[in-house]
């Protein structure tokens, strides 16, 4: 075989691994996330349910934030962009999102609590998508930073609202983009909460920012009524 050849044939081979490496990589990374979304919201259901028990709580109220996290962790398997956006009450949501994320957060020894701004804040999302959002900042929030977790909401502009998730922690240890780039290889254990809120919410024009102690996620607004 002529020296062209060689280096041509040995060329195809070197792309034909990347690509295989490439795609491995890819089936890591959504192993990963399947098992990382999945386990989130059945640990939050279940601690929250034997915290009700005990104090004999269990309620109308109380399932209905169990569903959503049960609910939330169906979407593991569907694709972000097949997002069904409506007009959600954005602390209705926080509020029953609350209800269960107290129980793992006493579980890791910390505590969390909702602070929602005046009025009614609506935004136009998938509500299902969006609590999975929510979800990983406020878990991230738990596992990583700890102490007292405070959820607030804040008007930035007319059309733009933040959600604040405040922590006892240090900040981030590097920038939201570092962080979200780190685990898409299917290894590592911080940002792939983070990365997967990233996605989910630029689907609704939102995004994940960081803050002095905790994130923050920032969503379009349909604006507040006192």
């Amino acid at each position: 075989m002529s020296v062209p050849l060689v280096v041509a044939a040995l060329a195809l081979a070197f792309v034909a691994v990347a690509w295989l490496w490439r795609g491995r990589r890819t089936l890591r990374e959504r192993a990963a996330r399947v098992a990382h979304e999945v386990r989130q919201p059945l640990t939050a259901a279940q601690l929250a349910l034997h915290g009700a028990a005990r104090r004999g709580e269990v309620g109308p109220t109380l399932v209905a934030a169990l569903e959503l996290e049960l609910r939330r962790a169906a979407l593991a398997l569907e694709d972000p962009a097949t997002a069904r956006p409506a007009d959600v009450d954005l602390h209705g949501l926080l509020d029953c999102q609350v209800r269960t994320w107290q129980d793992v957060a006493a579980a890791h020894g910390a505590s969390l609590r909702l602070e929602p701004g005046p009025g009614t804040v609506v935004v136009h999302a998938d509500a299902l998508r969006l609590a999975q959002a929510t979800s990983n900042v406020v878990a991230n929030a738990i596992e990583h930073g700890g102490g007292t977790i405070v959820i607030r909401t804040r008007h930035l502009t007319d059309d733009r609202v933040r959600v604040e998730v405040a922590d006892g922690g240090p900040g981030l240890p590097a920038s939201v983009a570092e962080l979200t780039r780190r685990p898409r290889a299917g290894r590592g254990t911080r940002g792939r909460g983070l990365a997967i809120a990233g996605t989910v919410l630029a689907h609704c024009g939102g995004r994940v920012t960081p803050l002095p102690a905790g994130v923050a996620i920032e969503l379009p607004s349909r604006g507040s009524a006192s």
